[in-house]
């Protein structure tokens, strides 16, 4: 029983490994040489996307990766409450939620672009844990449990990149101090892609040293 068990639970790792969304992600500082880099304890962060839903859903995902570090993080989607972001007074609004949080940073992400590929999937070999023998065989077949193979061919399957920019500006000069590219490989849905970019993306500016620690 209790190798069925262990089984169960490194499949079900082995699944979870499967639906995670691989996102990579590249920075760089655009402070001048010589100035100090700012350390940021508080961001106001802002998603730039077509639907509101979709705003809110990468932002959260974005503030739980800060909360990890400690730093504060104030919404948009919360602050403005899904306000239309091509209205001519939503930069107004904006500005004013910002000063109105006290954050001292301000990050922006938008989409920069999305990119459809084939990618292959290579053969696969699962094991099942299965009872052995008859029991008039004696003990000796139940020491343990024998395996029963499932062969999963390759094959090839369309797979869609999402490319986002992160950009990160000071409040307290108005000015763009470290910007990032991210690309978030095949995302099976719209939660994974933005858990998957928030821990890459909050992860680089923390490597970065851009986070109070």
């Amino acid at each position: 029983m209790q190798l069925v068990q262990r089984a169960l639970v490194i499949f079900a790792a082995l699944a979870l490994a499967a639906c995670a969304t691989t996102t990579e992600t590249h920075s760089t500082w655009q402070t001048k040489t010589g100035e100090p880099r700012p350390v940021f304890e508080h961001l106001f962060v802002i998603v730039l996307a077509e639907s509101s839903v979709t705003s809110a859903v990468v932002e959260k995902e974005v503030s739980k990766s800060l909360a990890k570090r400690n730093v504060k993080a104030t919404l948009a989607s919360d602050s403005l409450g899904g306000e239309d972001q091509k209205a001519e007074q939503y930069r107004a609004h904006v500005e004013a939620a910002v000063k109105e949080s006290g954050a001292d940073g301000v990050m922006v992400v938008s989409l920069l672009k999305v990119e459809e590929r084939d990618e292959y999937v290579p053969p696969q070999v699962d094991y099942l844990p299965m009872t052995s023998a008859p029991l008039y065989l004696g003990y000796g077949p139940y020491v343990g449990y024998s395996y029963s193979a499932v062969y999963q061919p390759g094959y090839y399957q369309n797979a869609t990149d999402y490319y986002l920019q992160t950009q990160l500006y000071s409040v307290a000069n108005q000015k763009p101090v470290w910007q990032a590219q991210s690309r978030s490989m095949n995302p099976y849905s719209l939660d994974a892609g933005a858990a998957g970019y928030a821990r890459s993306v909050i992860s680089q500016l923390d490597q970065d040293g851009g986070l109070k620690r």
